[in-house]
């Protein structure tokens, strides 16, 4: 029998004879015939795989959002493989050049802050379609799926102003992310639209690690006019401050009222629980898998996908139990 017959069964093409087909399948059963993944590739020139690249792969956010994208990707007929650039940009791009030169068909990104002219630099020649997600190179790719980060920093900021709160302040997250520089822009403009101009030193810019929101929030603690709330700009710097007024004996949110823009999994398990800006991570993995796939597939414009957030309220900004979510 030709090669080409029994290439033809195997992929389910027409123009077989029903005997002739049940005979190729008989037979590769028998030898436990695997089709060549390899060979597929040389043939179609396509790797059927996407490389994903996140800041922290032990983050819950991240590992939500990749099966939100494997189940996606996996429904297309692509593999994933996973790097993690442990916040680093030189990692982020020694990530980029090793899934290039392992040819994968396309590139899901959530930058920690790569500039665009070292992305480019990488990438730019490949002509691999890349999508951002969360962390976002701007200027450059084939798309960005990106929270609502103006909108949800605005529900916590006119939040805690119902609370009567006027001396607020800020844990910034990284300044050189695009999430962290557009919830401090965010978190500006809506204590401007209450009449109200944070003072520097009620902002604190901090790495995206528990440790450094307790840093800053026993600063905050400190200050001789503390702030009465607090927004944390991440569920880390969240814990991170709770670690803090835990420390200095503060009582939330008697003493100071908190928020996040993240809500994790176990914030309702919190003492008190988190009022925090909530969204589905999953879905911002399967959307950028969603543009991704159209770029690999056909030629399309960039665009990009704001996911939307709501907002949860709890104990920690001093919201009762029984209006709780």
């Amino acid at each position: 029998m030709a090669t080409s017959t029994a290439s033809r069964a195997l992929n389910g093409h027409g123009g077989l004879a029903p005997a002739t087909r049940a005979a190729v399948e008989e037979a590769a059963a028998k030898l436990n015939f695997q089709p060549s993944a390899l060979a597929r590739s040389l043939r179609t020139q396509q790797t059927f795989t996407v490389g994903f690249v996140v800041p922290d792969v032990s983050s819950p956010f991240y590992a939500a959002a990749l099966k939100g994208a494997q189940g996606r990707l996996e429904q297309a007929g692509y593999g994933v493989m996973l790097l993690d650039a442990s916040l680093d940009v030189d990692r982020e791009l020694a990530a980029l050049e090793t899934l290039l030169s392992h040819q994968v068909d396309g590139l899901l990104v959530a930058s920690t802050g790569m500039p665009r002219a070292v992305f480019d630099g990488a990438v730019g020649t490949a002509t691999t379609p890349a999508i951002f997600f969360d962390g976002v190179v701007e200027g450059t790719g084939d798309g960005a799926v990106t929270l609502d980060n103006e909108g949800g920093i605005s529900l916590l900021v006119d939040h805690l102003v119902e609370h009567g709160h006027e001396r607020i302040a800020l844990l910034a997250g990284s300044q050189r992310e695009s999430a962290g520089a557009a919830r401090l822009r965010a978190f500006i403009a809506a204590m401007a639209a209450h009449g109200m101009s944070p003072g520097d030193r009620h902002v604190k810019v901090c790495a995206w690690e528990i440790a450094d929101g307790r840093r800053a929030g026993l600063e905050l603690l400190d200050d001789p006019e503390p702030a009465t709330a607090v927004l944390a700009s991440s569920a880390e710097l969240a814990l991170g401050f709770m670690s803090a007024a835990m420390t200095r004996g503060t009582r939330l949110p008697e003493d100071v009222a908190l928020v996040a823009f993240d809500d994790p999994y176990f914030g309702d398990l919190l003492e008190p629980s988190l009022t925090a800006v909530a969204y589905d991570p999953r879905l911002i993995g399967a959307t950028a898998a969603d543009l991704l796939v159209e770029a690999m597939r056909s030629e399309t414009e960039a665009r990009e996908v704001r996911v939307p957030v709501t907002l949860v309220r709890r104990r920690s900004c001093g919201c009762h139990p029984e209006v709780s979510q």
